[in-house]
């Protein structure tokens, strides 16, 4: 029997030092979705638990559907007929990678309500910039919905300036919320080690850095100033004190 582990792939098209932080991470990870095999400055594919996603959805939308006024609206749409379809065409659609330049989240072109071309729903991506990220946390699954169904979906929530409004009635919107991954806790941790990296780098939102007043003598030295150079600055600062004593004596008079 072969093993799985060795079957999935692990092919990042960036390359890290051995002690990058990154680069441990990296090194870790192995996926099987192959949709971004192609994308240039792929870090790192994140993989989807499509089953469960599927039949956590599929348990939900059928308990939903016994309560007698959606079950009367859904039959006259044919939807128990389906619905398991539908669900299975939106779940498979959606894959997610960390590329060089952020979050990259697809949703694949795919089949939508009766599954006729006509009512296709196109090809649709989203990336989020490290340097506009502000959170990203996971929500672990409790409780149920429908009071029957247990969730046994994580869910990671990526959130920018921009997002977490809402307000009234309405719940905090996220800028991405991935439902189902299935190393949530591992993309988390990337995620914040690529948006350190990346500020490192120089990136807009890298802090300042410290000013420095260290005198000028102190600041010769730790620039490796040879002795004539100092000694230059030396002379220097010794000239400009004899000119301001100079003119305090000629204030004075």
């Amino acid at each position: 029997m072969v093993d799985s582990y060795q079957t999935m792939k692990a092919s990042s098209q960036v390359t890290f030092p051995e002690d990058d932080e990154v680069g441990k991470l990296v090194r870790t990870l192995r996926w099987e979705d192959t949709f971004f095999d192609k994308e240039e400055g792929l870090v790192a594919v994140f993989d989807f638990d499509y089953e469960q996603i599927a039949s956590f959805r599929k348990s939900a939308a059928f308990a939903a559907m016994l309560f007698p006024p959606i079950f009367i609206l859904s039959t006259l749409l044919c939807a128990p007929c389906l619905y398991q379809q539908q669900i299975n065409w939106d779940v498979y659609s959606q894959h997610v990678a960390i590329t060089r330049d952020g979050i990259k989240f697809v949703k694949d072109r795919r089949k939508t309500g009766c599954g006729l071309s006509c009512t296709d729903a196109g090809k649709s991506s989203k990336t989020v910039p490290f340097d506009k990220l502000t959170d990203c946390d996971i929500t672990e699954p409790a409780g149920a919905t429908c009071c029957c169904i247990e969730n046994v979906l994580s869910v990671v929530t990526v959130d920018t300036a921009s997002s977490g409004g809402g307000g009234g009635d309405v719940g905090p919107t996220h800028e991405l919320s991935l439902a189902g991954l299935k190393e949530p806790q591992k993309f988390k941790q990337l995620v914040w080690a690529m948006k350190r990296a990346a500020s490192a780098k120089g990136g807009p939102m890298q802090s300042s850095a410290p000013l420095s007043f260290a005198p000028p003598l102190q600041s010769a030295m730790d620039r490796g100033f040879s002795n004539e150079e100092t000694n230059a600055i030396l002379r220097d600062i010794r000239s400009e004190l004899i000119e301001l004593n100079a003119n305090f004596k000629n204030m004075n008079k």
